[in-house]
């Protein structure tokens, strides 16, 4: 009997053990907010929200972590957020309401890295701020607007080369995974051979975890969707709630068009998708809109009042559609054109290039 109470009492402790290896515990001051909350949201594939009190302007929060996450702090509705790597071990916040820059968070080692690769891109990303606030308290100046612009490219392509070069010297970090996706998300011209080569980099024990996985997906889907593949197919829902098929538009050139009604960008280039539309719809041009929208009185609305006049879907699942998850949708606008065979023969034609495009396939 005394040794199967010893045995059931090791078992506890090495149970014990093996829970607090996975504890972390994250305590700071948010100054002048004295009584109030804050939310912490872990990044994942399932929504959560963790609410914080905050007493006197300190408080403390704990939980597990198997393994590090990347973690966004919601400091209320007038305050920017702050994002971090929670890891096993004891993370301090500390933040002043109103002070973005005063944000300071001292954990881990995967919290070091991320926190290095922030301020390596914070003085680059600081001057293209200062072009953007230019540009529009000058937007009337087409000149400058077009030298801003050049500059602002610039910039972006010195930055996204110093992010990449991070991510080569830090491979055998969680967080540069993270990174990683990011990169890629901000990347507009991002291809195949893109994640591919970051995906290459990376250490074994980087890819086995969740956000090295979520690079794996997006290399599947990428594969699936490069030029020369054939479109996956997908059933959508129209307005009447009628079942459409992509497959159903075999035999004509089709753009499908993801976008939503709360899109800026995409209500701003819906101008031309309309005036190319009408230009070679009768010569057997269609469009295939997949909305990203969880609101279908504002989704239709919007297609009223720019004129959408082709056939629209969406499952009303916002950024959470399968269909955008198949396709590897990271940001909208975006688009895919498609020949007759169902082979996609371009990705993100906006402006002219979707109407030059289209004129050198119907001569």
């Amino acid at each position: 009997m005394k040794k199967i109470v010893t045995f059931i009492s090791l078992v506890v402790v090495l149970f014990s053990c093996k829970e607090n290896n996975h504890k972390f515990t994250i305590s700071g001051t948010i100054k002048n907010m004295g009584n109030g909350e804050i939310y912490f949201i872990p990044s994942g594939d399932v929504p959560k929200v963790d609410t914080v009190k905050v007493a006197n302007d300190q408080f403390t929060y704990e939980g597990n972590a198997t393994e590090p996450t990347v973690y966004m702090a919601n400091f209320g509705a007038d305050q920017k957020p702050a994002f971090f790597v929670v890891e096993p071990g004891k993370i301090t916040l500390n933040y002043q309401l109103n002070n973005l820059e005063s944000i300071d968070i001292k954990g881990g080692k995967e919290q070091e890295v991320y926190a290095q690769f922030l301020a390596l891109g914070k003085p680059i990303m600081a001057q293209m701020d200062s072009l953007g606030q230019i540009a529009q308290t000058n937007e009337n100046n087409l000149q400058l607007i077009s030298s801003l612009q050049e500059n602002f490219f610039a910039l972006d392509a010195d930055l996204k080369k110093k992010q990449l070069e991070f991510i080569t010297n830090n491979k055998s970090s969680i967080a540069t995974a993270f990174i990683g996706i990011n990169y890629l998300n901000e990347k507009m011209d991002k291809t195949l051979a893109d994640v591919e080569q970051l995906n290459a980099l990376l250490d074994e024990k980087v890819k086995a975890s969740y956000y090295g996985k979520k690079l794996a997906e997006l290399q599947q889907q990428l594969s699936s969707t490069t030029e020369g593949s054939l479109a996956p197919d997908f059933t959508l829902n129209d307005m009447n709630d009628q079942p459409v098929s992509l497959s159903s538009f075999k035999g004509k050139v089709t753009l499908i068009d993801f976008w939503a009604s709360w899109c800026g960008p995409c209500r701003a280039e819906n101008p031309n998708v309309v005036a190319a539309y009408k230009q070679f719809h009768a010569k057997g041009f269609e469009i295939l809109g997949v909305s990203l929208d969880d609101q279908k009185d504002k989704w239709i609305q919007a297609i009223s009042k720019d004129n959408l006049t082709w056939t629209h879907v969406s499952d009303l699942k916002g950024w959470q559609s399968d269909v955008a998850t198949k396709y590897g949708i990271q940001s909208i606008p975006s688009n895919f054109l498609i020949d007759a065979s169902g082979k996609i023969i371009a990705k993100n034609l906006r402006g002219e290039d979707l109407e030059n495009k289209l004129s050198e396939i119907f001569k």
